[in-house]
């Protein structure tokens, strides 16, 4: 399958590793990047993520048979009413946002009808942040939610096959669905590390070892942008810290009155639900790669 041109707003590690991909696996006639800076575009163009690129938008998107917004999540609605009227008939208007409720309402209601968007959120990517860090191989073995409001087929399916082609796996979930998941399997955990790093004394850090660098990593993320997708799903990121802190009281109260058995069986589930995910998770990577995706 080729899909055309495609044009990537914000070539940074995401947006970088869909070019690099896609050219890769020569999916694509022509990837069109779109930066703030020209640095970022010349190291996006000396990579190869993208065939060349500019800081105009508008200009971009004329040609695309495909606009992807992969900037930062309170950029994204912004910048597709930008584009939206620029872009060419019967193209397809596709986000990777972490996201996804108020940004695919704001859109919907925005969108010409000779277009089609249809909201995606690949669970890819690191604490990096910056095209330097991008992959060809950043998606294969994840999963890809892809949350549509319309009946567009046509660019469901397209958008669909070109995760798939990356190597994801699609889940297909309605904006409200994937945002309160989302707050619990990443919004929370983010939340969690930083706390975790902040409750320690600076001068006590020196100690830490594995342990402690693994259970923190996501706390090296960009803040600002963090913050911003803590403010899009607020009500389901507070909803995920009350959970979390009910659990905490539960085994800080299970220490208080010395009830190992309780303190165990806590222990013991959360292994056993942490063993077999990250086994599970393994096993499809590991198949998925014998695919040569």
């Amino acid at each position: 399958m080729q899909f055309g041109t495609v044009c990537i707003i914000g070539p940074g590690l995401i947006g970088g590793s869909i070019g690099l991909g896609l050219k890769k696996r020569n999916l694509v006639k022509t990837v069109i990047g779109v930066g703030h800076r020209s640095s970022s575009i010349e190291a996006a163009v000396k990579m190869h993520a993208i065939d060349k690129g500019t800081l105009h938008a508008g200009e971009a998107v004329k040609n695309a048979d495909i606009v992807i917004l992969a900037t930062a999540v309170n950029q994204i609605i912004d910048t597709a009413k930008k584009v939206i009227p620029c872009m060419k008939s019967n193209a397809i208007l596709t986000d990777v946002g972490s996201t996804k409720h108020h940004i695919v309402q704001q859109i919907t209601q925005n969108i010409r009808d000779d277009i089609a968007f249809i909201g995606a959120h690949p669970i890819a990517g690191s604490e990096q942040r910056g095209v330097e860090f991008a992959s060809p191989d950043l998606f294969v073995g994840c999963n890809c939610i892809i949350t549509p409001l319309n009946n567009n087929a046509k660019g469901l399916e397209i958008i669909s096959s070109l995760w798939k082609l990356l190597g994801a796996k699609i889940i297909y979930l309605s904006p409200e669905q994937h945002d309160e998941i989302l707050a619990y399997v990443s919004h929370l955990p983010h939340l969690i590390a930083s706390c975790l790093v902040n409750s320690i004394k600076q001068e006590h850090l020196v100690y830490g070892a594995s342990g402690l660098r693994d259970t923190t990593r996501v706390a090296s993320g960009d803040a600002e942008l963090w913050v911003n997708i803590f403010d899009h799903n607020r009500d389901n990121v507070i909803k995920s810290i009350d959970q979390f802190m009910a659990e905490l009281a539960g085994l800080r109260n299970d220490l208080l009155v010395k009830n190992h058995a309780a303190l165990l069986d806590r222990l013991k589930k959360a292994k056993v639900s942490r063993d077999s995910w990250f086994h599970n998770n393994s096993k499809i990577r590991e198949e998925t790669n014998k695919g040569n995706v």
